[in-house]
């Protein structure tokens, strides 16, 4: 049963992160470890790979203005 002062949604995230403790538990210090490894390289791959590469805004040529006046003559 819902406690009254939880909604649905809190009520789900209380679930999932019970669900997640204890997956991590029944974990051996070494297999939890090496995942922890694991998801810190992709977070560092994440924020490297994202300050290396240009945005998709900063690619595009900005068109002059001189170019429609020379256009338009």
């Amino acid at each position: 049963m819902l406690k009254k002062d939880l909604t649905v949604r809190e009520h789900l995230k209380t679930i999932q992160s019970a669900g997640g403790k204890a997956r991590w538990a029944k974990l051996t210090p070494e297999e939890r470890s090496a995942q922890a490894r694991k998801i810190v390289a992709a977070r560092w791959a994440k924020r490297i790979t994202s300050a290396v590469s240009p945005s998709p805004t900063a690619t595009k040529p900005k068109k002059s203005p001189l170019k429609k006046t020379q256009a338009n003559k």
